[in-house]
């Protein structure tokens, strides 16, 4: 995406005295990203390791940030992490968590969970046995802009939410302007990014989808396999009608919520600036939050990790339980069935 995390300055974390030690999967710009706020959070180098097959990620863990590297889980899991982060592509989330859960180790998963629905029963089994803090990333929640949102809709002068409209566009070659894209794309991560965005919405309405209607497009001339737009219509098990559109195509980086309440309205821009906003019918009364001046969109995921340092510390239950990023993926299989037959579809 636009910003280079590995050029953003290290932000600041609330530092925390631990002897945990952590076990990072994955060395692209999640996997670093991840290093960099157990960092920021005061986590020594030495208590970190990474597990990545390319020979130049290791080296630049090492060189960059002290990072040393295992060659696989296998040893890293003989190296007696106490918790894993996963930050490896999509398809290889579910196996890396299962190996994570069976030697009964909390673990960190970039959302989605996983491209399909297969092992999700035994990876719920083994973090229920094991007691597991079990961490699926979304980061949004702690945005400030986010956050105020969310404690606008809990107000009774909004009333209940309506309608939830969500636009995100992104240039795909402007994810990682360092490399083409041809090198790192696959289309599950665009449908991550669907999945991440759900998320969002049970964080934000508290609710869930009950039913969806998906079809997906291929508009321009990227070298990609899969489409680069893809829309959906939807409605929350409260009632809440849902519209997503998303794209690969926008060369200016959008991401605004939309939410359409009884008694007014909100609106949440990330980018391209950043703000939110909330009209009240009844009194007219309008209201701009801006984020803390100076405020990076990097740290939300820092700030994020902290709080996931905090659920292995204190074993508190994460803010998005394993359950819901299983709903999630029944939602992800249940848009591609409804966009192969053209039909809506119960989740």
């Amino acid at each position: 995406m636009r910003l280079d995390g590995a050029r953003i300055r290290l932000l600041q974390g609330n530092h925390m005295e631990t002897h945990k030690r952590f076990v990072v999967l994955g060395g692209g710009s999640m996997g670093r990203r991840r290093i960099r706020c157990l960092l920021a959070h005061g986590v020594p180098a030495s208590a970190i390791r990474l597990v990545d097959v390319r020979q130049d990620r290791r080296a630049e863990c090492l060189s960059r940030h002290g990072v040393e590297s295992l060659p696989d889980l296998e040893q890293a899991l003989k190296w007696k992490p106490h918790a894993v982060v996963v930050s490896t592509p999509t398809r290889f989330h579910m196996e890396c968590c299962a190996a994570a859960a069976r030697a009964g180790v909390d673990f960190f998963c970039e959302i989605a969970l996983s491209d399909n629905l297969d092992g999700t029963e035994e990876l719920a089994t083994l973090v229920e046995q094991h007691g597991l803090v079990a961490a699926l990333g979304i980061q949004t929640p702690y945005h400030p802009v986010v956050q105020r949102a969310k404690r606008w809709l809990t107000e009774p002068a909004m009333g209940r939410p309506l309608i939830y409209h969500f636009e995100w566009g992104n240039y795909l070659p402007n994810w990682h302007p360092w490399e083409d894209y041809t090198a790192f794309y696959d289309p599950t991560q665009f449908e991550g990014v669907f999945v991440e965005d759900l998320g969002q919405l049970y964080s934000l309405l508290d609710d869930s989808l009950a039913e969806l209607s998906c079809r997906t497009h291929k508009l321009g001339d990227l070298k990609i396999d899969g489409c680069d737009c893809f829309q959906l219509l939807g409605r929350t098990r409260k009632g809440t009608v849902v519209t997503f559109q998303f794209d690969l195509l926008q060369d200016l980086q959008q991401t605004v919520y939309r939410i359409v309440c009884q008694k007014g309205v909100i609106e949440i821009r990330l980018f391209p600036d950043c703000r939110a906003e909330r009209h009240l019918n009844a009194t007219g009364l309008s209201e701009v939050y801006l984020p803390p001046k100076g405020y990076q969109y990097e740290q939300c995921y820092v700030d994020e990790f902290g709080a996931f340092l905090q659920a292995i510390e204190n074993r508190t239950p994460w803010h998005h339980p394993l359950e819901a990023g299983i709903h999630v993926l029944k939602c992800l299989e249940a848009a591609r069935l409804s966009n192969k037959e053209g039909r809506l579809v119960t989740v």
